[in-house]
């Protein structure tokens, strides 16, 4: 499967699913999904701008995928790749499974700072990367200065998603794949009535609604605010299966759940799964 293939929708108990997850081009139980298309895609598009770039550099939380997704981007384009963190100690980087599954793919694990704030891991990534002459991926695979990747990464998949829907629901945590598919939604012509936006992550409309404006997109969204639900956690995994399978513990899972819980509309309408969890290292 290429980066440009399209992965398809399914209807699953009366439900249809774009299943993102499908994109495996390293095999199953790999790291896999709209994430790593988006990684892929940027990284090969950094080194058409700066061939002479030495490595790949990215920073995120320990619980994120973004490590071990940059990490087997890396290798497979053949470049070294430091995987920074804030705020972490070494037990936590031998046990936990993301920091372990980017050290199987070859990344160099880094502890920058004492804290773990994306803005402070940010400006530590970006002078490490300038004395090395690497490339930062950024919080949430940012596609900011490439937006033709946005747009092949993102946009392009909603091409099978089906026509006259109802309602759309996308997990939104950096907002990348939410604006992609809003994007695609304009781009092709897809007849949408309603799209959400379920949040795990901090506030991010007013990006979302940057980037539409951005690519002269005008559309209204739904947002729901999870992250701020009394009792959500972050860290903490959520188990749920449709139709035999497996939504991501982290994002996917907790987002089905509110929307059951919720009572929102299921018929007519799609979920966009963005990718599965890989196999535990």
């Amino acid at each position: 499967m290429t980066v440009h293939d399209l992965t398809p929708v399914q209807k699953i108990a009366g439900m249809y699913f774009k299943r993102d997850d499908l994109f495996t081009p390293f095999g199953a139980g790999e790291v896999n999904g709209g994430k790593l298309r988006q990684c892929m895609m940027l990284v090969e598009a950094a080194l058409r701008r700066q061939p002479d770039m030495t490595g790949v550099i990215t920073y995120c939380s320990i619980h994120s995928p973004q490590g071990p997704i940059t990490a087997a981007t890396a290798r497979h384009f053949r470049l070294p790749c430091v995987v920074a963190y804030g705020g972490a100690s070494q037990v936590s980087l031998a046990t936990g499974s993301m920091p372990r599954l980017a050290m199987s793919y070859g990344a160099r694990l880094e502890v920058l700072a004492k804290s773990g704030r994306h803005n402070v891991l940010k400006a530590k990534a970006e002078a490490l990367a300038r004395a090395a002459r690497m490339f930062v991926v950024q919080y949430g695979i940012n596609l900011d200065d490439y937006g033709e990747v946005l747009l092949g990464a993102v946009a392009e998949q909603v091409q099978n998603v089906p026509d006259g829907l109802d309602d759309l629901y996308i997990t939104c945590g950096s907002g990348i794949t939410a604006s992609g598919v809003l994007v695609g939604i304009e781009k092709y012509g897809k007849n949408v009535k309603r799209v959400h936006l379920i949040s795990t992550a901090y506030d991010r409309q007013e990006k979302v609604k940057a980037t539409l404006r951005r690519f002269g997109v005008e559309r209204e969204f739904i947002y729901h605010d999870l992250f701020h639900t009394p009792g959500f956690v972050y860290e903490k995994q959520q188990k749920m299966r449709i139709g035999g399978v497996k939504l991501h513990p982290q994002y996917e899972a907790k987002t089905m759940k509110y929307l059951v819980e919720h009572d929102l509309n299921t018929e007519n309408a799609l979920f966009w799964i963005v990718g599965a969890e890989p196999r535990e290292r």
